[in-house]
């Protein structure tokens, strides 16, 4: 007998977006275009094929059989993708119009199919796609130097800075109710957990647990478990489970990412194996004061970086003696991949706006109660812009740290 002999699945039905989502978003960006002067757009990355095309059938990340989709200024958009693809997409999914070839072909993985398509547009033709900041090409570098060489005198620009990051950068309602459903899933079952764990576990049985946890509630995919603990508090917020038997004195830091129709949670949260001392209390105290004054910070019209130097105020007072970490930021956003830009930095300067999901990330260092080496403390909640403020799509972290007692 198992463990799922005793446990009830929660399969949530799955909602595809409606086609006036998919209109909306090739129009956006069609008037983008048109600012800037674009004659096309070539989609390459998952993330964003994903976002105009919605396929749900393909991984996060892939290094095999290419998916394309050039969305002109005017007129059809275009699929180019391996063979027998093209019917299942036409099938399944808004485009209807594709080009092909016989995949995978590792000499000419749609290069010459692509090339032709980019061809039928003007000589002229400045064609937008993912070079910019945080973004990548959903192909081989190689492989697109020769299409660059292919199809001169037309000529490829960043379409991420002017295009796809503003796009995406805005979640619609549909797009809203998906991050509401995964980042409650994982905050009920963060706010359950405590119970369930005992001294003596190892960081890789929390965490498996932690995610089968989740899965029976609804959630798709794991996408990154990082986990870190230590006697008096952890020294990292990066890094995977480990073997290592928790015990008395030490507190287990669990940030997660988890997928639902492919959009992200990202937040984390604390459990401390017996009392905590007196140092991790306060740090945990502080920077819980702090993500508070973050997430009460936002709203619309605002650059991101005041939610960055509220927070400062907070870290940085008199009263806390401490600074702010060096991680170098404090929060993100997130949707279809995680992070996301903007980020919760002194030097970014994005008005928010309706629909922005914005990760609040604190952190602070402190020394161990035990031998005075430094730690580490960091929360994070995720919020969605409103039109008046921010609505919390995490539970919020305890005020005071869950104790695991047994």
């Amino acid at each position: 007998m198992t463990i799922l002999d005793h446990a009830a699945i929660t399969t949530i039905p799955y909602v595809p977006f409606d086609r006036t989502e998919y209109e909306n978003r090739v129009e956006h960006a069609r008037r983008l275009m048109k600012r800037y002067g674009f004659d096309a757009l070539l989609v390459t990355s998952e993330h964003n094929w994903r976002y105009f095309v919605d396929d749900i059938s393909t991984t996060p990340s892939s290094t095999t059989r290419p998916r394309f989709l050039l969305i002109p200024l005017s007129g059809e958009a275009v699929g180019i993708v391996p063979g027998s693809f093209d019917e299942f997409y036409g099938q399944t999914t808004w485009v209807k119009n594709y080009r092909t070839w016989a995949g995978p072909n590792p000499k000419d993985e749609g290069v010459s199919t692509l090339a032709k398509a980019l061809n039928d547009l003007p000589t002229t033709a400045k064609i937008g796609t993912e070079l910019g900041a945080e973004s990548r090409l959903g192909m081989p570098v190689g492989d697109f130097l020769r299409v660059v060489d292919a199809i001169q005198p037309r000529t490829f620009v960043d379409a991420s800075d002017p295009i796809f990051t503003p796009l995406r950068m805005i979640k619609s309602p549909a797009e809203i109710e998906r991050m509401r459903t995964v980042n409650g899933i994982a905050s009920v079952v963060f706010d359950k957990l405590a119970p369930k764990l005992r001294q003596g576990m190892t960081e890789r049985e929390v965490c498996r647990l932690y995610e089968l946890e989740c899965f029976l509630l609804g959630v798709d995919k794991t996408l990154k478990i990082n986990c870190n603990s230590g006697r008096g508090g952890y020294t990292r917020c990066f890094g995977v489970p480990t073997d290592k038997i928790l015990s008395r004195d030490d507190l287990l830091f669990i940030d997660q990412g988890f997928l639902f129709n492919f959009y992200f949670s990202d937040f984390n949260r604390h459990f401390a194996f017996g009392v905590p001392d007196q140092n991790t209390v306060d740090a945990y105290k502080l920077v819980w004061e702090a993500t508070e004054v973050g997430v009460g910070a936002v709203r619309p019209g605002i650059p991101i970086s005041d939610i960055y130097a509220a927070m400062s105020g907070v870290l940085n007072s008199k009263e806390s003696q401490r600074k702010v970490t060096s991680i170098g930021r404090m929060g993100h956003s997130m949707g279809l991949w995680m992070p996301e830009l903007p980020s919760v930095h002194p030097e970014d300067k994005t008005l928010l706006k309706p629909g922005m999901i914005i990760n609040i990330e604190p952190s602070t260092n402190y020394p161990s109660y035990f031998d005075g080496t430094p730690k580490l403390m960091i929360h994070e909640e995720v919020v969605v812009v409103t039109e008046n403020g921010s609505e919390l799509l995490t539970s919020r972290t305890p005020r005071t740290i869950p104790v695991v007692s047994q």
